[in-house]
C-alpha cells in the first residue's frame, strides 16, 4: 500500500469485514482510511492500558479470556474519573454491540472495565453534590450491570457478576443523591437571575454559572438511571421538567441564532467573579452579557450527545408527545444543522473554534498562562470531531433528526482516521491533536477568548511529538463511541447479521444480535436517498 502506515491484514472475519492492526512503522505517522477495518477494536487493543486524563495515566488492566490480570492498570487516580468513566463507558457499549458475534472476543474488554468499576468509588466532591464531572463515570455501570446480571460472562476470579450488580447499585445510589443535593445547594436562585432559576451550577466553585459540558455530565445522567435504575426514586415533583429546564435555561443563555452555536459558559451573575477575568461579560443596566465569548468545539460536542443521549431517554420512557421531548428535539434540529454547517469542507473534521478556520492565529496570550510564545493557529481538533460524530451517527440510528447526516458523518468518520490516528510505533495506534483541557476561570487565568483556547496553559494539544505523544481520554472515548456506531451503521447497510454465541433479550440494547426493542419506535433506522435501513421491524 502507499499511504505511510501500511495496515497488515491479520484475517478475514466471518462478517465479511477484516480486521487490521498496524504494522511497526515509525511512531507518529498517518494512517490511510481502510473501509473493512473495525476501528473500535484495533483502538481498544491498542490503547486499553495506556492513556490519559490530560496528564494522568489512566488505562486498565489488562486481562485474558478467563478474567486473568495479565498487564496491571496504568492507573494514577484515586478515584472514578470522569475521563477513564467515558471510556470505560464507551469501551462497555461496544462489548454489548460484539458479544453475540463468535468472531470477536470481547470478554477481556469486559473483565478489564469490570475490574475498573468495582475498584474505585466516587470521589467524595462527587458524593457531596459539588461536582458532576465526578460522577459522569457512573454512566459506564449501566450496560455492566446488564450484562453482569443477565449471567453474559462468567465471573472472573476478582469480581463475580453479584458483586458487579451490588458495586452497580451503590455507585447509582451515591449519584442520585448527589443530583439531588445539587439541585438543592448549587442553583441559580431567583434572586440572582429570575429566568435562569433552577439552573444547576456546572461546580460547587463556579458560582452561578452553566457550561455546555455540564448537561452531558448531569441531566443526561439524571435521564438515563430515571429509565434504568431500578431503585430510582424521583427528586421532584417531575425530573423530566427538571432535566428540560437545564437545557432550556442553558440554551436561552448560550445559542446565538445568528451563529446558529453554542457558546461555552454563561453566568448568571454579569457583576460576579466571572466578570473578573471572562471576556465580553458585562453587567451595564440593560444591555447585559451573560455568556462567554467563544465557541468551543468540544463542549458543543458534549451538549450535542447530551441532546441526543436524553431523547433517547425520552422515546424510551414514552415521552415523546410531550412538550420537553417536542422542546429538547427542537434544539437537536438547529444545533446539528449549524454544527453541519462548520465542518471543514476538505477533512470533513471540526476546528478547536468552531467559528473559525485555521486563518486564525492567536500570537499572545497571558504570559504567565499560556503554554506557548509561538502563533498558533486554529487547528482541526480530534475530541470534538469523534463526538460529534457518535452524535450524528447515534442520533441517525435513533431517527432523532429532520435532515440525513449520514454522508456528512462518514465523511467526517474517515477524515478522522486520516488526521487524527497515527501508528504508535508498537504496531498499535495513538488518536492525537486532542485539546487536553480549557475551562473559564477558576485558575490559570482562562479568560475564554479565542487566543485562551489556542495558548492557554491548559489548552495544549496532544501532538505526535515529545511528551506530548499520547491519546487523551476523551477523544478515546468518544472516538471509540464513534467507531462502534459507525461499524453498526454500516452492518445494517451491508445486511451483515453477528454469529450469535449467545440469545439474551436486553432491555436496552439495539445491536443486531436478536435483541429486541423494549417498544416500537424509529430506533434502528437510518434514512438514506429515500430508502430505510433497517436493524429490526420489530
Amino acid at each position: 500500500m502507499t499511504n505511510k502506515v501500511l495496515l497488515l491484514i491479520l484475517a478475514a472475519t466471518g462478517l465479511g469485514w477484516i480486521n487490521a492492526a498496524t504494522a511497526q512503522t515509525t511512531a507518529g505517522e498517518p494512517c490511510m482510511f481502510t473501509e473493512g477495518v473495525r476501528y473500535s477494536q484495533l483502538v481498544i487493543n491498542s490503547r486499553i492500558n495506556d492513556f490519559k486524563a490530560n496528564k494522568s495515566n489512566a488505562g486498565f488492566g489488562v486481562f485474558d479470556s478467563q478474567g486473568n490480570l495479565i498487564a496491571e492498570p496504568n492507573y494514577s487516580m484515586s478515584n472514578l474519573d470522569y475521563v477513564p468513566g467515558l471510556v470505560a463507558k464507551a469501551i462497555i457499549e461496544t462489548v454489548d454491540y460484539y458479544k453475540d458475534n463468535s468472531m470477536v472476543d470481547v470478554r477481556p474488554w469486559y473483565y478489564a472495565i469490570q475490574y475498573y468499576a468495582n475498584t474505585y468509588d466516587i470521589a467524595q466532591d462527587g458524593k457531596e453534590g459539588k461536582c458532576f464531572d465526578d460522577i459522569n463515570a457512573v454512566k459506564l455501570y449501566f450496560k455492566l450491570q446488564e450484562m453482569a446480571r443477565n449471567r453474559f460472562f462468567d465471573d472472573s476470579p476478582y469480581f463475580t457478576n453479584d458483586v458487579t450488580v451490588s458495586t452497580a447499585n451503590k455507585r447509582f445510589a451515591d449519584a442520585l443523591v448527589s443530583i439531588d443535593i445539587a439541585n438543592t445547594d448549587y442553583v441559580i436562585k431567583e434572586s440572582t437571575l429570575a429566568d435562569a432559576a433552577g439552573g444547576w451550577w456546572h461546580k460547587s466553585f463556579y458560582t452561578d454559572q452553566m457550561w455546555c459540558d455540564g448537561q452531558y455530565m448531569g441531566p443526561a445522567l439524571l435521564a438515563q438511571m430515571a429509565n434504568e435504575y431500578s431503585d430510582y426514586a424521583a427528586i421532584s415533583d417531575n425530573d423530566w421538567d427538571l432535566i428540560t429546564k437545564q437545557f432550556t435555561i442553558s440554551w436561552h443563555y448560550l445559542w446565538n441564532d445568528d451563529v446558529k452555536l453554542l457558546y461555552h459558559a454563561f453566568t448568571a451573575d454579569p457583576a460576579g467573579e466571572a466578570a473578573e477575568i471572562w471576556v465580553g461579560i458585562s453587567a451595564e443596566p440593560g444591555s447585559e452579557i451573560y455568556h462567554s465569548a467563544e465557541y468551543w468545539g468540544r463542549a458543543t460536542g458534549w451538549y450535542f450527545l447530551a441532546l441526543v443521549d436524553v431523547l433517547e431517554q425520552m422515546e424510551k420512557a414514552g415521552l415523546t408527545a410531550t412538550e420537553n421531548y417536542q422542546t429538547l428535539h427542537g434544539y437537536l434540529q438547529q444545533l446539528a444543522a449549524g454544527i453541519a454547517a462548520k465542518q471543514d469542507a476538505k477533512t470533513g473534521c471540526w476546528y478547536q473554534l468552531l467559528n473559525y478556520d485555521d486563518s486564525y492565529v492567536a500570537t499572545s496570550y497571558n504570559n504567565t498562562f499560556s503554554y506557548t510564545s509561538s502563533p498558533v493557529a486554529n487547528y482541526l481538533e480530534s475530541s470534538c470531531t469523534a463526538i460529534f460524530i457518535a452524535a450524528y451517527l447515534k442520533g441517525m440510528r435513533l431517527g432523532l433528526f429532520d435532515t440525513d447526516y449520514t454522508d456528512l458523518a462518514k465523511k467526517a468518520y474517515r477524515g478522522f482516521i486520516e488526521n487524527f490516528m497515527v501508528a504508535d510505533g508498537i504496531g498499535g495506534v495513538h488518536l492525537v491533536r486532542c485539546c487536553k483541557s480549557a475551562g473559564l476561570g477558576g485558575f490559570a487565568f482562562r479568560d475564554g477568548s479565542a487566543n485562551y483556547y489556542l495558548m492557554g496553559q491548559d489548552t495544549e494539544p496532544t501532538s505526535t511529538s515529545g511528551d506530548n505523544f499520547y491519546t487523551e481520554g476523551k477523544v478515546l472515548g468518544g472516538f471509540i463511541m464513534a467507531a462502534t456506531e459507525y461499524e453498526r451503521l454500516k452492518d445494517i447497510e451491508t445486511g451483515i447479521v453477528p454469529v450469535k454465541k449467545r440469545d439474551y433479550t436486553t432491555q436496552s440494547s439495539y445491536s443486531l444480535s436478536g435483541t429486541k426493542f423494549s417498544r416500537s419506535s424509529r430506533h434502528g433506522i437510518y434514512i438514506k436517498g429515500g430508502k430505510k435501513y433497517c436493524q429490526n421491524k420489530e
